[in-house]
């Protein structure tokens, strides 16, 4: 599974305070908890689940064998649950917990964007895939991501002209249109097409 992707979730609460860092690592933890705990219930192993100054990542090398279905589940089960405490943090109207409340919801948000490698970019492939068939859900994330990840670094690129800040926005949207990037820039379009034959296929 995706990192939770703290970094980018910083340039959004940009603070260097020991607090949020603390309320990001959390809500980066809770994040992968969620997954994993999905993933355990369809019976599907993890390989590695560290937790760093960055964030925390969920190696699952069994991803594959997940119904496109479950995979969903899986994959939206971490924003849902930042989204969730979001809500629930609020509700408390304690403001020692504001700080922790913002932190889920910006990485719950974050993670919803539909561009890979967010969550959200992969909710759509999966979508995009039960719906038609693997080579084409390629092209349409990779067609929604960047058109999104590109939309998002002109409003940051704006922001910064205008307002002299959120460069550290901007430096988030434009690694976001990086990744959003069609493969066969870098790896060759035989590739790109191997590499969705034969890692993309699910059982339905």
């Amino acid at each position: 599974m995706p990192s939770a992707l703290l970094t980018p979730a910083a340039f959004l609460l940009l603070t260097d305070t020991p607090a949020l860092l603390a309320a990001l690592l959390l809500a980066a933890l809770l994040h992968e908890l969620a997954h994993y705990t999905v993933l355990r219930l369809f019976g599907i192993r993890t390989a590695r689940f560290t937790v760093t100054g960055l964030g925390a990542t969920l190696c699952v090398p069994e991803l594959h064998r997940l119904s496109y279905g479950a995979e969903l589940l899986s994959a939206a089960a971490g924003p849902l649950v930042n989204l969730l405490l979001w809500v629930v943090l609020s509700l408390t109207g304690r403001d020692e917990l504001s700080l922790f409340a913002g932190a889920q919801m910006v990485l719950g948000v974050l993670n919803l964007l539909p561009v890979r490698p967010m969550d959200g970019g992969r909710i759509l492939w999966l979508l995009a895939a039960y719906l038609t068939e693997p080579y084409t859900a390629d092209r349409v994330a990779a067609a929604v991501g960047l058109a999104v990840s590109s939309a998002l670094f002109l409003l940051c690129l704006w922001l910064v002209l205008t307002t002299g800040n959120g460069v550290f926005l901007l430096l988030g949207a434009l690694w976001l249109v990086y990744r959003s990037l069609p493969a066969e820039l870098f790896f060759g379009k035989c590739q790109d097409e191997f590499a969705v034959l034969t890692k993309n296929i699910k059982p339905q």
